[in-house]
């Protein structure tokens, strides 16, 4: 069975985006940049909700992304990609598959697979449509020490509990962003 981790960037006071789709308070350090690329070792497949795939596959396709960030641009645009988009059609970027339809039952049904685990990328509206579901298995949230006003909420809207356990913590001292590891209690 393949495990499914939500791996989240929030503020402070948990919002995953602020005002506008704005997320430039994420933190892009040197040791956040070691840490991608480590956590892109271990191979997992990548899910995204489609406003987070078209962001990343602009930016890690582009010239600029290999030329900021040459390790991880490699290993993103080599990795097996899922998109949930019920609009989406076709993909040109490589080892991209589409789910669309009742993606809660076709990703249920792929956890169930074998294969390597699967790691949700922001996507905060998926989030919270698998957290409903119970198919999230455990949460990385890397909190920055941003507050914004306006913006979402990553479980906003949720209407049930989720009961978490909390399993590690990293602070990535020179930036102060925070990585909470949980798994469900």
């Amino acid at each position: 069975m393949r495990k499914l981790t939500a791996f989240v960037f929030t503020t402070l006071n948990g919002y995953y985006k602020g005002a506008n789709e704005n997320i430039d308070w994420h933190s892009n350090g040197p040791e956040e940049i070691e840490f991608a690329q480590q956590k892109l070792q271990e191979g997992n497949t990548l899910l995204f909700g489609r406003k987070t795939y078209d962001m990343m596959k602009n930016f890690w396709v582009s010239p600029m992304a290999y030329e900021l960030f040459p390790t991880i641009a490699l290993r993103i645009n080599q990795a097996e990609k899922i998109v949930c988009s019920t609009t989406l059609q076709s993909s040109d970027w490589a080892n991209t598959t589409i789910l669309n339809g009742d993606i809660v039952t076709q990703l249920k049904a792929l956890k169930e697979t074998e294969g390597e685990d699967i790691t949700l990328m922001g996507s905060g509206q998926l989030v919270k449509q698998l957290a409903q579901a119970d198919l999230i298995d455990e949460y990385e949230l890397m909190i920055n020490p941003t507050i914004v006003g306006k913006g979402e909420t990553l479980f906003e809207g949720l209407e049930k509990q989720l009961d978490l356990q909390m399993t590690d913590a990293r602070l990535f001292r020179e930036s102060g962003v925070l990585l909470l590891y949980y798994k469900k209690a």
